[in-house]
């Protein structure tokens, strides 16, 4: 009876507007596959700065 009353108040696979039409589930999965994305990104290896 707890898992009903839990799903009724959160539903995992329901789109919301909020969430840019997506599902709580699919929103996370993009927002942790944009972070290893980045992290990629950032993993460029840098050019020592130039002093004078």
């Amino acid at each position: 009876m707890g898992n009903r009353v839990i799903d009724g108040f959160y539903n995992s696979r329901r789109i919301q507007e909020r969430l840019g039409w997506l599902s709580p589930i699919e929103f996370e999965e993009k927002h942790y596959a944009d972070q290893v994305s980045a992290e990629r990104r950032n993993l460029k290896p840098r050019q020592p700065a130039l002093t004078s």
